[in-house]
């Protein structure tokens, strides 16, 4: 099952790149939870599909052409972690950001996404996990 939820989290990611959030959707289950890193200024959860979409709109209010770039998929046995950078121009400057995010996803079922954990770094995800850079 590892592997089938390695190309989940690589169909979902693909979907929001291609499509956006609300085709992204049907890759998380309706109680999904997404924990931003410990850096992030608002929530400190967002919760379902509507948490979700407020996230999405959260970064859309402060970047333009946001989006994440998968550089890695590992599977963690009954976790995946995203080692993805997120980039975009930030709005009303047009300045360029890049930042990687580690982003550990578990609590599969259905064939959906149950929840992430972000982290400001590759290294502290892998870690999370018990696995090395």
């Amino acid at each position: 099952m590892s592997q089938a939820n390695v190309e989940l989290v690589r169909d979902a990611f693909q979907a929001f790149a291609t499509e956006g959030i609300e085709a992204a959707l049907s890759f998380f289950s309706p109680d999904f939870v997404w924990y931003p890193t410990d850096r992030w200024l608002d929530a400190s959860a967002y919760r379902g599909h509507d948490g979700l979409r407020t996230l999405d709109a959260e970064f859309a209010a402060n970047f333009e052409g946001y989006g994440y770039e998968v550089q890695d998929l590992r599977d963690a046995e009954d976790r995946v972690v995203a080692l993805v950078y997120m980039s975009g121009r930030i709005k009303n400057s047009g300045q360029s950001v890049s930042q990687p995010l580690g982003l550990v996803v578990e609590d599969f079922h259905d064939r959906t996404l149950g929840q992430v954990r972000a982290f400001p770094s590759w290294r502290e995800a892998l870690k999370a996990v018990g696995l090395a850079e």
